[in-house]
């Protein structure tokens, strides 16, 4: 055989897509020919100075062929199919996902009205809790999509602020929308141009930022290197609960789902517990039973609520003065 490359016998012909990305051409072509005897196929099969040709002049084509013919790359899952972490610590606030398009069709088709204190009427976790607190004053429970726009797989920490934004009296009211947060973020330069109308993540430092920026409660922002570290701010989680504070919004890096705690219970000996509201829920609930059944609301023990190798942030929401001294003027 030449060092020229002919046009391949009808044998070694591609008949499918490749199923590697070390050639173009199939392997289970190759292989039919070469059991079945075909004339043309032998000094492929049986090796030598043409196989050697022909095996670089495959590999010189393959590297000038597109990337699509080179290689199958499996479809990506749809962003509501699964929940990827941020590869780096601070990808919480930077990590970027595909554009969506306002005008495609919202699901479910209404908005929905966001229930209240959703947690009201679980019982203690535990035999018998030493000490246990909760926060005060009243809250809304906003979830993937509650008003009508499908954000599945990027929107929790949107959904989280928006929880947030809705203590201590619990209304709709003043409560900003995924587009207002967004446009929010990017008119003060905390996101370059383009990050409105995008799928891009938000977390606890963009959750502080919007509750200063929209006259919401105050946010104080606590960083936890590791999420085993948890355990030792249960201390500090419990005197904010029992002090009035509000719902607090956690977020880390390999754990980069959102959500709000909503109280601390501890005890006996080492027992940890944390009131978690979880806004991964999808549909339209119909009343707080229905999302405690469901897990969406509930006690859950620190130890395995926690990635252990996952840093997290906490935004802890408490009364805004500067708010309370204007209602009161």
């Amino acid at each position: 055989m030449s060092w020229a490359e002919p046009r391949p016998p009808r044998c070694l012909r591609p008949s499918g897509p490749p199923i590697n990305r070390y050639s173009h051409w199939s392997v289970r072509d190759w292989g039919a020919g070469a059991r079945a005897g075909c004339l043309n196929h032998r000094g492929r099969a049986t090796g030598g100075v043409g196989a050697g040709a022909s095996r670089r002049a495959a590999r010189r084509r393959e590297a000038q062929a597109p990337v699509s013919r080179r290689c199958r790359v499996p479809r990506a899952a749809p962003p509501h199919e699964v929940e990827l972490a941020p590869a780096q610590p601070g990808a919480e606030r930077k990590r970027r996902s595909p554009q969506f398009s306002p005008e495609s069709p919202p699901f479910p088709p209404a908005t929905l009205e966001p229930l209240k204190d959703v947690h009201v009427g679980l019982a203690p976790p535990g035999r018998d809790p030493a000490r246990l607190a909760v926060l005060s004053g009243h809250y809304l429970y906003y979830h993937y999509g509650c008003d009508g726009l499908d954000d599945r797989g990027w929107g929790c920490g949107y959904r989280t602020l928006q929880t947030l934004c809705s203590w201590p009296e619990g209304r709709a009211a003043g409560v900003p929308g995924v587009a207002a947060v967004q446009a929010a973020l990017e008119d003060m330069g905390d996101k370059p141009p383009g990050f409105r109308g995008s799928r891009s993540w938000i977390g606890c430092v963009e959750a502080s930022l919007c509750l200063d920026h929209f006259g919401g409660p105050q946010g104080r922002l606590c960083h936890v290197p590791r999420g085993a570290g948890l355990e030792r701010e249960l201390e500090r989680l419990y005197s904010h609960f029992a002090g009035g504070g509000g719902p607090v919004m956690v977020g880390g890096d390999a754990d980069a789902q959102s959500k709000a705690l909503l109280g601390v219970c501890l005890g006996p000996d080492t027992e940890a517990y944390v009131l978690v509201l979880d806004p991964h829920c999808w549909g339209a609930p119909k009343n707080s039973t229905e999302l405690q059944t469901a897990g969406w609301v509930g006690w859950r023990e620190v130890s395995t609520a926690f990635d252990p190798n996952s840093f997290y942030n906490l935004c802890l929401t408490s009364h805004n003065a500067k708010k309370q001294q204007h209602a009161l003027d």
